[in-house]
């Protein structure tokens, strides 16, 4: 690479003979060869640098506290549950990442505080002990375990939740804020509820369960309530979750226990699909609830004409009423014709989903009216419903909008893949009565595209909500959020309705799916 043999190139504008032409090339080659080395020497020490890198991280120098590092656990082991992954499997991963990460996880008492569905086959025991060890890390913070039992073959072994180790933990263990119990039978459950007292006299698991979740796949009337009774035991139980046996499983020869012992109660759910009148039975005990999900799983309820007409039920405490995957062939939602709900203020009802016929042949008009019970003219209404949320509802227009048009107390409003047509939307402006008079914030999500549900009539909708409003009828929406697909073709508009909407005020955010 003599360059001083070329000096005279440079110097002058002359022509290049073929001998300098191709020394010149040569130049060029063994320039870019050096370049290439070095280019990849440069990859290489940079590969270096970032490892060393590493070396300085604030997980490597102690940097971060541990109790930084406790949030975060803590926020991972939270996403696992929500995506139904082992949490104690993803904890004990943690855990064996470093002695810094296990030391961080260890001051975290909240991380085990939970002890999650464990399932017992018979004739297979539980290790107590490490439920026991892992629960007494947790301190003082409120505890939950949740176990399974198997009996396997009907004549087969005794019910593993009928070991004396487990009734021992449940007894004498870590006191537990959260049970979760779930067996073939309602007698094994019976037995174990009797067994947390009778074991020792000092036990602290009646005083400490606030919450308690039973499930039996096979019940009698008899059972069920002895299992009942057996609560009257618990003077701090206020929240309860019943899976009971499925009703053709359950033997109804005669009437439900007369005294429930829920009074303290101030949540309930019940999974069942157990003809309406058993139910408003058990809620007939239920004075005290604030909180109440009735969940069919998608069954219609059974019906029995031999039951007596049914009477109302008032719960003056209920705020929460949720209603969960109700049959629309069904006439499920009647039962809300029973209740009487003065304080209601939040009613959450989704459908199980199904393919259903166009949306013309169904102005469900019975869930209207159910709905609509709620708040008419009569003793102990509802007066300040605030809250609705609709999940896979197949419905006409006319007939969303005969259930909207009777709740002006509505300030949220949600509408979970709705199977409708957006006129209720695109004719608001001409309806006699202001839709939604107090609504502030509407969310709509993944509307089914089998129907001609279009954003913009809800954009537009929207606007004239705003700029109709007066003083005399002010506007108060605040907040609407959408969830559209990216391949509608109404999908870019929202960003011009976005601009306009906020000049007035109304913030709005449009997901993409």
């Amino acid at each position: 690479m003599d360059q001083n043999r070329f000096a005279h190139l440079f110097a002058d504008n002359i022509t290049l003979n073929p001998l300098e032409l191709e020394s010149v090339r040569h130049e060029i080659e063994a320039r870019t060869t050096a370049i290439h080395q070095l280019e990849l020497q440069i990859k290489v020490l940079k590969a270096e640098s970032e490892k060393y890198q590493t070396l300085l991280s604030p997980l490597r120098r102690n940097l971060l506290p541990p109790e930084i590092l406790g949030e975060i656990f803590n926020f991972s082991i939270r996403s696992a549950a929500e995506s139904d992954s082992s949490a104690s499997y993803q904890l004990n991963t943690l855990c064996r990442v470093c002695k810094a990460w296990r030391a961080a996880a260890l001051v975290k008492p909240a991380l085990w505080a939970d002890v999650g569905w464990v399932c017992i086959d018979a004739p297979q025991s539980l290790d107590v002990g490490k439920v026991g060890e892992w629960l007494s890390r947790s301190g003082k913070v409120k505890k939950s375990l949740r176990i399974v039992g198997d009996h396997g073959a009907e004549d087969g072994p005794a019910c593993p939740l009928l070991h004396s180790e487990l009734r021992s933990l449940l007894a004498d263990g870590p006191p537990l804020d959260d049970l979760s119990l779930l067996c073939t039978y309602a007698e094994c459950l019976e037995a174990v509820l009797s067994g947390i007292q009778s074991t020792s006299a000092k036990s602290q698991s009646c005083d400490s369960i606030h919450s308690l979740t039973l499930g039996m796949e096979r019940a009698s009337a008899m059972s069920f309530g002895r299992v009942c009774c057996v609560l009257d035991r618990f003077p701090t139980l206020r929240a309860l979750s019943l899976d009971p046996s499925e009703y053709y499983e359950f033997i109804h020869d005669g009437e439900l226990p007369e005294s429930l012992p829920f009074g303290n109660l101030t949540t309930l759910s019940i999974t069942c699909d157990w003809p309406e009148a058993l139910v408003l039975g058990i809620l007939r005990n239920c004075a005290g609830l604030e909180t109440l999900t009735l969940d069919t799983h998608g069954c219609p309820r059974s019906y029995n004409p031999s039951y007596p007409h049914y009477l109302p039920i008032l719960l003056p405490k209920l705020q929460t009423l949720q209603l969960k995957e109700v049959d629309l062939s069904s006439r499920d939602t009647e039962i809300l014709r029973y209740l009487r709900a003065p304080s209601l203020q939040t009613l959450d009802i989704g459908f199980y989903p199904l393919d259903r016929l166009l949306p013309d042949d169904y102005n469900m008009i019975d869930i209207g009216l159910d709905i609509a019970s709620l708040v008419n003219e009569r003793p102990n209404r509802t007066t300040n419903l605030q809250h609705l949320r609709l999940e896979s509802l197949a419905i006409t227009s006319q007939g969303l909008y005969h259930i909207l048009s009777t709740l002006p107390t509505l300030t949220h409003l949600t509408l979970e893949r709705l199977e409708s047509d957006s006129r209720l939307f695109r004719d608001a402006h001409t309806l006699g009565t202001k839709l939604l008079p107090r609504l502030k914030t509407l969310r709509i999500h993944n509307a089914s595209e089998l129907f001609k549900f279009k954003y913009s009539d809800v954009y537009e909708f929207l606007k004239k909500k705003k700029e109709g409003a007066t003083a005399e009828s002010p506007d108060y929406l605040e907040e609407a959020e959408f969830t559209v697909p990216i391949k509608r073709r109404d999908y870019d508009d929202r960003y011009w309705y976005t601009s306009e909407l906020a000049k007035n005020g109304l913030r709005l955010s449009v997901a993409d799916v």
